[in-house]
């Protein structure tokens, strides 16, 4: 090869270096700047669920009504919340099925599919009856439903997020929110 192909060819290779390495650098900020939107937007970590530590991390929920049974297998979450005062309402349920989900699908990394029943429990007998029963999965749900659920006026839930959730009332909550809930 002749001394000037050699020359030619390396002063081409490091103009072309000094052009193109500040254009990487502006894509590796902007990845880091979508990292940090990512972390505002969801400033807890994502946990790993796991038997080890289901109990501990539910009970750091904000929840106003209590868990009383919980189970986890097979990237399945199937929680019982047992009401067990009168006067919880309708939409506090609501608030709580939003925490869950918001638990279950941006707090951690590995629950797919979140089960849900409310149920009460009678005083006399101690049977449990079950009120309302919720199957939401992962690829189902969106914020947009979050903040639907979230931010209910009404007791009534609008028909598409019933399906989407496939939320199922039974007549004994239809009886226990008679006057605030309507079919």
């Amino acid at each position: 090869m002749k001394p000037w192909t050699v020359l030619g060819g390396s002063i081409l290779i490091t103009t072309a270096a000094a052009i193109l390495l500040p254009s990487l650098q502006m894509l590796d900020s902007g990845t880091a700047a979508v990292r940090e939107t990512q972390a505002t937007i969801s400033p807890q970590q994502r946990v790993l669920l796991t038997d080890d530590n289901l109990v501990d991390t539910l009970n750091e929920l904000p929840l106003t009504t209590p868990i009383a049974s919980v189970s986890w297998e097979h990237s399945v979450l199937t929680l019982d919340v047992k009401l067990s005062k009168e006067e919880t309402t309708p939409l506090e349920i609501y608030q709580n099925m939003a925490e869950l989900a918001a638990f279950s699908f941006y707090g951690t990394s590995n629950v797919r599919q979140l089960l849900l029943r409310v149920v009460t429990e009678d005083e006399w007998s101690g049977e449990r009856h079950l009120l309302l029963a919720s199957d939401i999965r992962r690829n189902e749900w969106t914020n947009e439903a979050l903040e639907q659920l979230r931010n209910r006026e009404g007791a009534e839930l609008p028909e598409d997020l019933k399906s989407r959730f496939r939320i199922t009332v039974t007549p004994m909550w239809q009886n226990r929110f008679s006057g605030v809930y309507t079919n």
